[in-house]
């Protein structure tokens, strides 16, 4: 089951001024205010969803018309996770209560301070009213008794704050291994679709803000990969796709991000990066994907040698996600079609 995973609990003045913009931006387009259409307004309002943001602003620029339809597709697009997130989300949710735990702590521990330190005053007052010696025994025992429950109150507030903390460390861990398990493809350790998505919409908002910033883009195909699988099994498949996935992890840079588009698919974002050294890096995993030597472990047999055809195409002014993805695709379907084995730039592919 789904949930709205964009969800949060905001300071009331921002959330009475999200709200009433979020009306304002429903009532511009004759909307009406149902819950779906009202979140997605308010989170537009909000500017915390820079993909959300970046899409409706697209739409009033090119003065696109907007109806309920548009907000819920936007809705299911931008605002539902998969189980993966969900999860994420209730581990937050958690780190949430144990903050909330530790609050009421201190806050009772500061209340019984102030009960403490009104018991010393109320004790010194006595003293200096020439007590009895009956009087002095009471005003000891009070002290005693006032200083025991303090001593007490503060080890417990001692050993909740480690308990807090140590369970905080054990969330926060898992919040982390949880939103690695959300971008990452399980079989190669590749990034995944979703996560090429958001990186490559990050990559070209800063190319936006700074012309002067290059971006290249790689596709990846393994050659006769149906071979593979109908031949040796399914087995023996996923151990390619996981091999070439290794491989390329293995020779792109720190800051390149490498992804399986899918299938035996995969692809390579280049940040500040030609067309010229996009093509020696396609290069270069070429050449090393061709020299993996696998051996079935049962039979001890060499399996035949795995070749990629690759695709290479650069940013250019006006570019969407969609475009240079598509312009690699044709590159790529243009070196397969040249007999594979080989990188193909979009510098090949026919505009006519």
């Amino acid at each position: 089951m789904q949930r709205p995973t964009c969800f949060q609990l905001d300071a009331p003045n921002d959330a009475r001024k999200w709200h009433t913009r979020a009306l304002e931006f429903l009532d511009r387009f004759d909307i009406p205010p149902t819950p779906i259409c009202h979140l997605v307004a308010y989170q537009y309002a909000s500017g915390r969803s820079d993909t959300l943001t970046e899409t409706i602003d697209k739409k009033v620029a090119t003065n696109t018309s907007l109806d309920g339809y548009d907000l819920k597709h936007l809705f299911e697009l931008h605002c539902l996770e998969q189980d993966e997130a969900i999860k994420i989300d209730d581990h937050l949710s958690d780190l949430h209560g144990l903050l909330f735990q530790v609050l009421q702590g201190v806050t009772s521990a500061c209340s019984h301070t102030e009960i403490f330190n009104e018991t010393l005053q109320e004790q010194t007052q006595a003293l200096s009213g020439n007590p009895s010696l009956e009087d002095l025994r009471t005003i000891a025992n009070t002290l005693l008794d006032a200083t025991s429950t303090a001593m007490h109150k503060n080890q417990l507030m001692r050993d909740q704050l480690e308990s807090v903390e140590a369970r905080t460390h054990t969330l926060q861990t898992e919040v982390e291994k949880l939103r690695d398990e959300v971008s990452t493809d399980p079989l190669t350790g590749l990034y995944n679709r979703k996560a090429l998505d958001q990186r490559m919409n990050e990559l070209l908002a800063e190319t936006e803000k700074d012309p002067a910033q290059t971006l290249s883009l790689l596709m990846l195909d393994i050659d006769h990969f149906k071979q593979f699988n109908d031949r040796f099994g399914h087995m023996i498949g996923d151990e390619v796709i996981r091999r070439v996935g290794m491989t390329m992890k293995e020779l792109v840079r720190q800051d390149d991000f490498p992804a399986r588009y899918g299938g035996e698919e995969f692809t390579v974002v280049l940040p500040s990066t030609d067309i010229d050294d996009a093509v020696d890096i396609a290069k270069s995993i070429h050449e090393a994907v061709s020299k993996l030597v696998l051996v079935r472990r049962s039979t001890k047999e060499r399996l035949p040698g795995i070749t990629i055809s690759v695709g290479a195409a650069t940013l250019q002014h006006g570019d969407s996600c969609e475009t240079l993805l598509e312009r690699a695709d044709q590159a790529l379907y243009l070196a397969k079609e040249g007999g594979r084995n080989r990188v193909v730039t979009e510098a090949e592919i026919s505009y006519m």
